[in-house]
């Protein structure tokens, strides 16, 4: 059982994330945001559709414990880093959110980050989230330049999500 906050931010991925396509990115056919590599890692079957999709996102935030993060806040946190978390794997955000809460950054959603989250301002996790994502952007560009392709994908969602904090 999800909650209305886990909905609504599952909801929002699959809106970015569109149907099925291949962006050239190496990564082969995606669906719904949903690579075979991911759906292999996870050990999810390929979705053939958005309620699928949706199915598979469910469990993936429940294996990955991320759902602590959503709880019951589809706020621009919850959206910030499950966004972050789709495009670039579940560890690397869960370590910003935990450098951001002043904890170790071992990429685990355990017991002392889900403390620390309850505890937090959220919106200025959120804050620290974003701007910490902007950085590895930059890095990704400029550590190779074809990435500039991306940039003006990457940009728009970056916007989206610091006008979320309005």
């Amino acid at each position: 059982m999800t909650t209305a906050a886990q909905d609504e931010i599952v909801a929002r991925v699959l809106k970015r994330e569109g149907g099925v396509k291949d962006i050239g990115d190496g990564k082969g056919l995606t669906r719904f945001g949903q690579t075979p590599g991911w759906l292999t890692q996870f050990n999810l079957l390929a979705p053939t559709n958005a309620g699928e999709a949706a199915d598979n996102y469910v469990a993936w935030l429940r294996r990955t414990r991320l759902d602590v993060v959503i709880s019951d806040h589809a706020d621009a946190l919850s959206d910030a880093v499950i966004d972050w978390a789709v495009h670039s794997g579940h560890v690397t955000p869960i370590k910003a959110l935990q450098r951001v809460l002043g904890a170790a950054p071992d990429g685990v959603m355990g017991p002392e980050t889900a403390r620390l989250l309850a505890a937090a301002d959220r919106r200025v996790l959120a804050v620290g989230i974003i701007a910490d994502r902007v950085e590895m952007i930059g890095r990704l560009i400029s550590g190779k330049v074809s990435n500039a392709r991306y940039a003006h994908g990457w940009a728009r969602r970056m916007a989206e999500h610091i006008r979320a904090l309005g």
